[in-house]
């Protein structure tokens, strides 16, 4: 009996002593609890003083705004527009819709704005690059993605050529379709400067019926059409420089070029310039 008496009496000293153990255990985990809850509040504090310090001292009021990448969008219509106030704190301006008000400008494609302290605003604008203009009526910017992205006006100062042979009734009801035929003539484009013509010589591309495409290009002293079709668009554009190659030669020049004729591709017609 002594016996079992000191193993109860063994028992319960162990138990209290894990009683001991637990409540320790316990009580520091709650004070790096109260530890941690004490640092995360006056970091708060301090960050909500430090936010309501910075968003209303005038160390951080804005002082310049920088625009990069305008070539045809002018500053003072795009710092008009973005809502941007000289003397507004930088932490307070909302950059996100000042980025979406930018891209409502016609030639904007894109608006990047980023703070630079203490006092300045970096935009980056990614600007629409033309390519051609397009006769629907009125004409119209097209830019090198396709898209036809503003109405064209005098101040814009662009010589491109035009593409004809659209109605803007056309364009309405079959979109998709032409403009597929847009992306042609956009590829025609880059054949003709790749294959050593100057850019600036052509004048119009018509988008003839069939799928076809004939060219105005300025040649001598004159304008001269030429008829390619719609297949072997590159090969053609090089019998079109052994076309004029060889009347250079005579002395003579060519009013029209008709490079389209399925049953005799390799042969060439062209309409002479009364030289007299």
């Amino acid at each position: 009996m002594t016996f079992k008496a000191l193993q109860m009496a063994q028992v319960r000293r162990a138990a209290a002593a894990e009683d001991r153990a637990a409540f320790r255990s316990a009580m520091e985990s709650a004070l790096r609890t109260l530890a941690a809850a004490l640092v995360s509040a006056a970091l708060g504090v301090a960050a909500w003083q430090g936010w309501h310090w910075a968003t209303n001292s005038g160390a951080f009021a804005l002082h310049e705004v920088r625009f990069t990448g305008l070539f045809h969008a002018r500053e003072a219509e795009l710092l008009q527009r973005s809502g941007l106030q000289r003397g507004e704190n930088l932490f307070r301006l909302d950059l996100v819709r000042a980025a979406h008000a930018l891209e409502g400008h016609p030639w904007v494609a894109s608006a990047r704005l980023e703070r630079r302290l203490p006092d300045a605003v970096l935009v980056s604008v990614t600007e629409h690059r033309p390519a051609a203009l397009v006769q629907l009526g009125a004409l119209y910017v097209l830019d090198e993605e396709g898209r036809i992205f503003k109405r064209a006006t005098p101040d814009d100062a662009l010589d491109l050529p035009i593409l004809t042979g659209l109605s803007r009734e056309a364009w309405v009801d079959h979109k998709p379709e032409l403009q597929l035929r847009i992306f042609g003539a956009l590829h025609l484009l880059d054949t003709w400067r790749a294959s050593g013509f100057p850019a600036g010589s052509l004048s119009e591309v018509r988008l003839d019926e069939g799928g076809g495409f004939t060219l105005f290009a300025h040649e001598g002293q004159g304008l001269q059409e030429i008829r390619l079709g719609a297949s072997e668009i590159s090969l053609k554009l090089q019998r079109l420089s052994q076309v004029r190659a060889a009347l250079a030669r005579r002395g003579e020049r060519a009013t029209r070029i008709d490079l389209d004729n399925p049953a005799r591709p390799d042969q060439a017609a062209a309409t002479l310039a009364d030289t007299r």
